[in-house]
């Protein structure tokens, strides 16, 4: 397949893609460990040098929930212990701004280990064990515009957290060019603490479109991806297809109670269900140990109710990549 028929029908795929309704960015599980990894680091021809260890520095862009936009910094470490066993941690450094206010901080961190099982030139397997650590935030809160010492709680999109620790697990399998993955994210703990109502707005129309989230309790994802890798030279290129299916609906509080003390908890239909992405990745090698990288992802089907915040029109990241 020549690189401009690769480029024609990416760029057709992700224009039809910004004509659709929003969708869903991940929640960890497709980029964990060996999952989604770019495969080529230049065209098909073997490195000659083996690299245990990488680390990457990367900035994406994403535009989110109600026109929100949302900055990240993503520093990210493998550490291979042996010759097919690595460790990753990766997290990031979050900016949310809306028009409800603005939000930075440390996002949750990621803690991956993998294991290639099969690791040859013409095909290759990996297991990936991980969890998503929640030391970002759920309980931003801007003042009132109306009461100088009042604080209204910020909706999903501007927290830096999900306030869940999740067990994740994935597979990829690699013939050839063709990749394929898959990941389940299960949800260990619930421990979020995001208040946002409409009500706590005292119903302005500003907050009419985003989704309340008082105690949110979120269900777990399946990710199925599937990739091809294409290598011209330096430069290697991943187009590829993305699927998150929502396993179950989430919950969330609601403002009426049952008894003095006991919030009602409700059911959020519509947030079980397929969100499906169009992905492009791609790896510039600057020289033996250094690369840029990018990539860009949009939903071509989504989840009718999305609460926790993870609402992309698009995302767009580029990034440093050293091999050591």
């Amino acid at each position: 397949m020549q690189l401009r028929t690769v480029l024609l029908i990416a760029i057709a795929l992700l224009a039809h893609s910004r004509s659709q309704a929003q969708g869903c960015s991940d929640a960890g599980a497709c980029t964990a460990g060996p999952v989604g990894q770019l495969q080529l680091w230049q065209d098909s021809v073997p490195d000659q040098t083996v690299y245990r260890h990488n680390a990457r520095l990367g900035f994406s862009y994403a535009n989110g929930e109600q026109g929100t936009v949302i900055t990240q910094i993503n520093p990210e470490i493998n550490i291979g212990f042996a010759k097919n066993w690595s460790l990753q941690l990766k997290t990031s450094y979050i900016n949310a701004q809306g028009d409800l206010g603005s939000n930075n901080g440390v996002g949750d961190l990621f803690v991956t280990t993998s294991h290639a099982f099969i690791n040859e030139t013409d095909r290759s397997f990996s297991g990936a064990l991980g969890f998503r650590l929640p030391t970002g935030s759920t309980t931003a809160s801007v003042p009132s515009a109306t009461m100088e010492m009042d604080e209204r709680p910020l909706p999903m999109p501007y927290q830096t957290g999900l306030g869940t620790t999740d067990l994740i697990l994935g597979i990829n399998y690699r013939y050839k060019r063709y990749i394929a993955a898959i990941a389940y994210q299960h949800v260990l703990v619930q421990n979020n603490e995001n208040q946002f109502t409409r009500s706590a707005w005292f119903n302005d129309p500003a907050v009419g479109g985003y989704f309340e989230s008082r105690g949110l309790r979120r269900s777990g994802d399946l990710v199925l991806r599937a990739q091809y890798a294409y290598g011209c030279g330096r430069l290697s290129l991943q187009p590829g297809l993305l699927a998150i299916y929502h396993v179950a609906n989430d919950t969330r509080l609601n403002d009426a109670v049952r008894g003095p003390n006991e919030p009602e908890r409700i059911t959020l239909t519509g947030s079980q269900g397929l969100t499906l992405n169009v992905t492009m990745d791609l790896r510039f090698k600057l020289a033996d140990r250094w690369a840029l990288e990018g990539s860009f992802g949009a939903p071509v089907i989504a989840r009718e109710v999305r609460p926790d915040g993870l609402t992309r029109e698009n995302v767009t990241s580029l990034g440093l990549h050293y091999r050591f």
